[in-house]
């Protein structure tokens, strides 16, 4: 089966006896941090590719058309001429994945893209970024109008409440009504798994939101105490595992950190990684 994941109906089945094994999942992670690193030409061409699929982004309430088109420039250039030349990549066209700014500002880094000829796909936030706590009216209205300005991808949050207080069936309507307002556009969701209370939370979410039909599940959104850790990639990689075993349907992980928690060269942006699952 191929394509953009189609969704599927709500099977609370695939969640109602989920139990996960926190300590296992922890020590599963500390493992993974043990492995032997990647050196030389190896552990570059990775740190490429993962440049190439790191969403650059701006997301503050001080963001004027300016700095978005400083990030755009960075997103087109995001490694230095001299490094690109040493590793003989220099014409290889590498960029970052995409950019990822507010709906207020889309039109912005569409513009700037377009004028560099440039075909970096832009993403909006949406959905009551960072809370969700907006009526789904207005989530669905924000949505509409990003797609409208030219966002080809929408990263929307989920409402927190709904998996805490375990209401199922109204987070998979939620986010299907997200994932038709979407149109054509790529739907990202966004689970703010440090607010979710448990990892069975978090692999619950993360099921319901590939069967409303989401192409992308999401830790965080880089504004939470906690963003994206290992043990919760561990289960939401878990949880992508078992959905293509149903469905045969491939969604992508992202992870998000604040940018306290990048180096300092990347400034006032932020940077989230996606790959596929």
């Amino acid at each position: 089966m191929a394509g953009r994941n189609a969704g599927t109906e709500l099977e609370l089945g695939w969640i109602s006896k989920v139990y996960v094994n926190r300590p296992a999942v922890v020590r599963h992670a500390e493992q993974i941090k043990k492995w032997k690193t990647l050196k030389g030409n190896w552990q570059a061409a990775w740190l490429l590719k993962a440049v190439t699929c790191m969403d650059l982004t701006t997301l503050s309430g001080d963001d004027t058309p300016s700095n978005v088109q400083r990030l755009c420039f960075k997103a087109k250039h995001p490694i230095r001429e001299d490094l690109l030349k040493a590793l003989d990549m220099h014409d290889k066209g590498i960029t970052v994945g995409a950019v990822c700014v507010y709906p207020a500002r889309v039109s912005d880094a569409v513009n700037t893209l377009k004028a560099a000829r440039c075909n970096i796909p832009v993403a909006s936030v949406a959905a009551g970024f960072p809370s969700g706590q907006t009526p789904l009216e207005t989530k669905l209205a924000e949505i509409r109008l990003a797609v409208e300005y030219g966002a080809r991808e929408i990263d929307i949050v989920i409402s927190r409440s709904l998996v805490l207080t375990g209401q199922w069936e109204d987070l998979y309507e939620e986010i299907r009504l997200c994932r038709a307002a979407c149109g054509e556009a790529h739907m990202k969701t966004i689970l703010a798994t440090g607010e979710l209370g448990s990892l069975a939370n978090v692999y619950k979410a993360s099921m319901i939101a590939m069967m409303a039909g989401s192409d992308f599940i999401k830790t965080s959104t880089g504004k939470e105490v906690e963003n994206a850790t290992f043990p919760v990639g561990i289960v939401m990689m878990r949880a992508i595992k078992e959905y293509y075993w149903q469905t045969g349907y491939k969604v992508a992980l992202q992870g998000a950190m604040s940018a306290r928690g990048m180096s300092s060269g990347m400034g006032a942006e932020k940077a989230s990684g996606a790959v596929g699952a």
